[in-house]
């Protein structure tokens, strides 16, 4: 891991000597970047990254009544808009005057990208802080994650100094290249927001509305068992319907307190069908055949990760 470790210090322009904090405190930073993401009023444009795809989008948030409210908009392709009280989201096409409509239990979205309680993260990655730089023109401090194996990849967060507001997130493969970033252009943190911002874009009695029905199992009714994946464990199943004509699929969500993989489960294909592997962007996708049923594995994790989760994998007997 020493050669990961250099490029890792090279790419995030930061000297070795100014990296000496402990593991416990670039914890402390990132528990602190976790309850800011979501506590905070801010509003800003943001740049998303990977490859040659560049994305631009503006976020609206607020927590009132301590209920979150959040509106993010694309600046650039197709229009479309994410609306989103609580775990209610709408995401609305306007070009196709589509809604669609979806309960979330767990939001995973920059610059919300890390959950609360986060005490397991040192047996997988070693934490470490970062000098000062400036993202958006806001002094911000750097906090570094090393993977301690090979089914993750590390991770670079901006934190503004000041608020614990996420600034800047990057994804770092094991050559200490960029997979993937996020980070403001421009953000203003604190109230109060200019009128009617966080009103919503659309009409709901003048679209087309597509509620996708999403129904909690319990670990008992999922059907399925899956073999140990070292550092992740189940933290959400449901089975979905995204389509009202089209059958329920079982989607799990299996995570290490900050990676996450999901699993599809849906009836079709053929035993003869062959598996398959892919990669976009920072994605790692398996696919494979289980009996009557097309299983999907992806996450941003390295092919590995989703291939041993996937083989892994058997029908319950019932």
């Amino acid at each position: 891991m020493a050669g990961f470790r250099s490029a890792l210090l090279v790419f995030f322009g930061v000297l070795p000597t100014a990296v000496p904090a402990w593991a416990d405190d670039g914890l402390a930073l990132l528990n602190r970047i976790a309850q800011g993401s979501r506590a905070l009023t801010y509003s800003g444009t943001f740049v998303y990254r990977s490859g040659s795809k560049v994305d631009t989008s503006r976020i609206v948030r607020s927590m009132t009544n301590g209920v979150e409210i959040e509106k993010i908009e694309a600046l650039d392709g197709s229009p479309r808009e994410v609306y989103r009280v609580g775990s209610d989201v709408k995401c609305f096409f306007p070009e196709e005057k589509l809604l669609i409509i979806e309960s979330r239990s767990k939001q995973r979205e920059f610059p919300a990208l890390l959950p609360t309680g986060l005490g397991s993260l040192p047996e997988h990655y070693a934490i470490r802080t970062g000098g000062l730089g400036r993202v958006a023109g806001i002094t911000s401090r750097a906090v570094l994650l090393e993977p301690r194996d090979e089914l993750r990849y590390g991770h670079e967060f901006w934190m503004d100094v000041a608020s614990g507001l996420l600034l800047k997130a990057n994804l770092v493969g094991p050559n200490g290249e960029a997979l993937e970033s996020f980070a403001f252009t421009h953000v203003k943190i604190g109230g109060p927001l200019e009128h009617g911002a966080l009103k919503p874009g659309f009409d709901s009695e003048r679209v087309r509305v597509q509620q996708v029905r999403t129904v909690e199992l319990k670990p008992d009714d999922i059907g399925w068992s899956f073999r140990s994946l070292p550092g992740f464990r189940k933290v959400a199943a449901m089975r979905r319907q995204a389509v009202p004509d089209k059958p329920e699929s079982v989607h799990v969500v299996f995570s290490d307190g900050l990676a996450s993989i999901s699993v599809f489960i849906e009836p079709g294909g053929s035993a003869g069908d062959a598996q398959a592997q892919a990669t976009v962007g920072p994605v790692s996708v398996f696919r494979r055949q289980v009996g009557d049923y097309r299983v999907v594995v992806m996450g941003e994790v390295p092919a590995v990760a989703v291939r041993r989760l996937a083989e892994g994998m058997e029908r319950k007997l019932k």
